[in-house]
């Protein structure tokens, strides 16, 4: 299992470095060391405080060592993380505690004041070093392995953003964790080497599963980049010649602005392998810059939702694939899972006629016809953390020569072609926006708390096949007499719910919301009023 191999790395290789963040580094001993005193000192607070196994624990921060520790201090003590960027609002922290059932916060960083006033237990500050560290009085004693998540418990869990205005927890057990990463290993790792791989998107998004845990199962080094680095990219670019990345896993949109430095091309990172791409749409022009820039460096595009584990499908984008296509396809799926084209409303009928199960694998439409994705197999996420309505709505099984499929349905639109999947965007109303996943109705949810709020509808704004920005419109209960001064104060607050990527760029005040004939906002309309 993943720890048995963290394990045996900081047995083989104690000194080398597991992560590397600004000026610091963890070696995998101390990675070992630190999770094992952690782990002991969390089971003897949750003994003491009654805290069931399998109770999800928050770990809270953003690129510190620590957080690593912590992830595992958690899954050897038996408990799931969920991790959550400190970027976010304390409101969205608060309810992610509460939809969560966590009764633990535990971070390298000071808490906000207002979670800490709650009857959850915080820890903050913690260092794995000092005198008054959690670790310091378990430094000689190991957690037995009995305690560890089994292979069929929750390893952790992710938030994403929720149409109802709350997130919902994403449960991903080891055993589907696994299943990951035997396949993206086997893909790209064929050998296990000194690698050392990026990470870009904080730990609170399911990208960051694939370069942390591809890095520790195989014994390499995680260089993270934090979001100060990001804003200044003159310090940025200065790291990248001393960081030796081999695997660059990223958005696309970071790509691109590191695109716009004519000095970002091989002779800055010349240890490049693999260009790993997931969580929005690759253009045609980053994959073919990239091409141009990294001649000896592959470009891989890679597609799935957090409910799947990062990613389910893959392709290398070659010059030939781009002298073929445009959009770029996204592959096809790993050997142990399915990926289907289904005609939405027709599924939904016949979950629903089944109750969640069918006799039988759905029936697909014909190469080139656009439908909804679904997504089968051993990578599939066992459902959403105390929310059944959503489970049920989302996930369901299939019977198939005695063999039990557990399916997700993503709401993408997709085709296949030629036996290459195309992403063709979001049935419904949840985009991709540099990375991130975002209900658009969360976001007008919040927006409709606001008292002076009468209607609200987000719509995503795009350029170049994909979408740039956020444009809100809104109706008001009294006339709006400085749009500025109104736009900054709903701007301020949705910043204490959401977090920053979720405000949207623009916003419009109308007299009237147009209406669609059934009573439903016209988005066609607002669209065209722009």
């Amino acid at each position: 299992m993943l720890s048995e191999k963290i394990h045996e790395w900081a047995r083989i290789c104690p000194e080398r470095v597991a992560h590397r963040h600004a000026d610091t580094t963890l070696t995998y001993a101390d990675l070992e060391n630190g999770s094992d005193s952690a782990a002991l000192w969390l089971h003897e607070l949750s003994l003491a405080q009654g805290i069931a196994r399998q109770t999800p624990v928050v770990v809270y921060g953003h690129k510190e060592n620590e957080m690593l520790v912590l992830f595992i201090a958690c899954i050897k003590a038996g408990y799931p993380y969920i991790p959550v960027d400190s970027s976010v609002p304390t409101e969205r922290l608060r309810q992610i505690i509460e939809a969560s059932g966590a009764r633990v916060v535990l971070s390298p960083q000071l808490v906000p004041k207002e979670i800490v006033a709650t009857s959850v237990s915080i820890e903050d500050s913690i260092s794995l070093g000092g005198q008054n560290s959690i670790f310091s009085g378990y430094r000689l004693e190991v957690p037995p392995s009995s305690w560890q998540v089994q292979l069929d418990e929750v390893f952790y869990i992710i938030y994403t953003s929720g149409s109802t205005g709350v997130p919902k927890g994403v449960q991903i057990t080891l055993r589907v964790l696994e299943s990951f990463l035997n396949w993206v290993n086997s893909e790209y790792l064929p050998e296990e080497r000194n690698e050392v791989f990026l990470n870009q998107a904080p730990f609170s998004f399911d990208l960051s599963v694939m370069d942390l845990y591809m890095s520790l199962s195989t014994g390499g080094t995680l260089w993270s980049v934090d979001k100060d680095q990001i804003a200044h990219p003159k310090e940025l670019f200065g790291s990248f010649g001393e960081s030796e990345v081999s695997y660059w896993v990223s958005t696309p949109s970071f790509a691109e602005v590191c695109l716009m430095d004519p000095s970002f091309k091989d002779t800055l990172l010349p240890r490049v392998k693999h260009f790993l791409f997931c969580g929005e749409i690759l253009t045609h022009d980053c994959a073919s810059k990239l091409i141009q820039r990294f001649p000896r460096a592959k470009v891989e595009n890679l597609y799935g939702p957090t409910e799947a584990t990062v990613a389910v499908t893959t392709l290398t984008i070659t010059p030939d694939i781009l002298s073929e296509f445009n959009p770029l396809p996204v592959g096809r799926a790993k050997q142990d899972a399915q990926v289907l084209i289904c005609d939405s409303d027709k599924l939904a009928a016949e979950i629903a006629s089944g109750n969640g199960s069918l006799p039988h694998r759905p029936e697909a439409l014909s190469d080139g016809e656009t439908g909804e994705l679904i997504i089968a197999g051993p990578n599939v996420s066992v459902g959403y953390l105390n929310n059944p309505e959503q489970t049920t709505k989302a996930f369901f099984t299939w019977q198939e020569q005695g063999v039990t499929w557990r399916a997700y349905r993503t709401g993408d639109a997709g085709l296949f072609k030629e036996g290459l999947l195309f992403y063709q965007g979001r049935l419904d109303f949840q985009i991709k926006l540099h990375g991130y996943r975002i209900e658009l109705g969360e976001i007008e949810e919040n927006l409709r708390r606001i008292p002076s709020v009468d209607n609200a509808v987000v719509l995503p704004i795009e350029r170049r096949g994909k979408v740039e920005y956020l444009q809100a419109f809104i109706t008001v209960s009294k006339p709006v007499e400085d749009d500025f001064k109104a736009v900054l104060a709903l701007k301020e607050n949705l910043r204490e719910h959401l977090p920053e990527y979720m405000i949207p760029r623009r916003f419009k005040f109308l007299e009237k919301m147009p209406m669609t004939p059934n009573g439903k906002a016209d988005r066609r309309a607002l669209l065209g009023g722009l």
